[in-house]
This record gives structure tokens, sequence and C-alpha cells, in this order.
């Protein structure tokens, strides 16, 4: 059975799944995800509608990048613009999010660079991997 990893999105950057959890295909990891995501979002949706859950096989071949607005049950009231036009904000946002986290390694890792040729000892970390 394939093992699948649950990677969790937010703000503040991502959150790796490094137990993985054995499903049958990739349909039952998107079933699996939005389960996942529901009981995330359980009494907080606003505040995660732009986290995501991105799904990989154990190839690290992504599966599926659940967008939680997507799923999101408490905007069931919104009319089907309205939603779609949240939903769009939301994946931005996301999008911004994610983009700002990956010029922050990105600095971190040319301080490495420029403390490695001026002889100084500089250590950094994302996710519990050494930057080089």
């Amino acid at each position: 059975m394939p093992r699948y990893f649950f990677n969790l999105k937010t703000r503040e950057g991502t959150i790796l799944d490094r137990d993985g959890t054995d499903l049958a295909d990739d349909s039952a990891a998107r079933s699996h995800a939005e389960l996942v995501a529901r009981e995330l979002m359980s009494n907080r949706e606003a505040s995660t509608r732009a986290w995501r859950l991105e799904v990989r096989d154990s190839s690290e071949r992504r599966c599926s990048n659940l967008l939680f607005a997507t799923i999101d049950d408490s905007m069931s009231h919104l009319t089907p613009q309205l939603r779609s036009s949240l939903e769009h904000l939301c994946a931005s946002s996301a999008d911004f999010a994610e983009t700002i986290h990956a010029l922050r390694i990105t600095l971190l890792e040319v301080r490495a660079t420029m403390a490695r040729a001026e002889g100084a000892l500089h250590l950094a970390a994302v996710n519990g991997r050494a930057l080089h």
C-alpha cells in the first residue's frame, strides 16, 4: 500500500509530515486530506482558509494541494460568485505567504554562503534540515 505525506502550509511556513500514512491510492489520499483539513479548520475557519495541505507520495510526487477555503462549509451561505472570489483571494494569500517563506530561506542560504566565504561559522536550519 502506498505511503502519503500531508505537509501543512500556513502563513508561518511548512510543517512537514515525517511519518506519512498508508492509503490505497491518490483518491483515498485526497479524501484523507479533506478529513485532516476539516479537523484542523474546526472552529477557526476564517483564520485557516489560506492554509494548504500538500499531499505527496513516497517518491515526493505532489498528488494534490488542498486549499482549505475550497472545503470551508462556513462559507456555504455565500453566492457562488462571492465564494469563488473569496477562494481566489485565499489562494493568492497562500501563494504570497509561500513566496515570502521561500525568500526568507534564500536569505538564510545567502548569509550562510557569505559566512563560509569569509571563513566564519554560520548555522541555519529549516524544518530540521541544515542550510548550506
